[in-house]
């Protein structure tokens, strides 16, 4: 004969599958806690933890103490960085400088010899949107409507 396989439910009814029985799950299963939990506990201590007002104390110690945690963080990342870009600042300076002393005065000659050729593009730029302007004015003006309008 098959044996058949036990349904487990939570409080909704919802059901987990099948599952083998095991000792000790009735215990374990979140309903059988909580009613163990409620028998062996003083009842005082279970009013204590319901109607006292302790966790508002608590919980402010706790958002200052995680404030207090988020600052000693921000600062020692503050830290690492300022050290860090120092070191790599200083070990840098020579280069930049070498870069510096040599790189300035060949930008500076390429942006004067094409100088001349931006000079150059710029006018016939201009030129060419200065014909452009006078070929659509007159075309606008060419047509008989327009200039009748213009005439009233």
């Amino acid at each position: 004969m098959m044996q058949q396989s036990q349904m487990e439910t939570d409080a909704i009814g919802a059901g987990e599958g099948p599952q083998r029985a095991v000792p000790w799950s009735a215990w374990v299963s979140r309903q059988s806690w909580l009613r163990w939990c409620a028998s062996h506990v003083p009842q005082s201590w279970t009013h204590w933890w319901a109607t006292s007002s302790w966790r508002q104390p608590l919980q402010r110690v706790l958002c200052g103490l995680e404030g207090i945690l988020y600052l000693l963080l921000a600062l020692m990342l503050c830290h690492a960085l300022f050290t860090t870009g120092s070191h790599l600042l200083s070990s840098l300076w020579p280069v930049v400088a070498a870069a510096w002393r040599h790189l300035l005065p060949a930008v500076l000659l390429l942006v004067l010899s094409a100088l001349p050729a931006l000079l150059f593009t710029a006018s016939f730029l201009l030129l060419f949107s200065t014909l452009l302007s006078l070929v659509g004015l007159l075309t606008s003006m060419s047509h008989l409507g327009h200039a009748q309008d213009l005439d009233q």
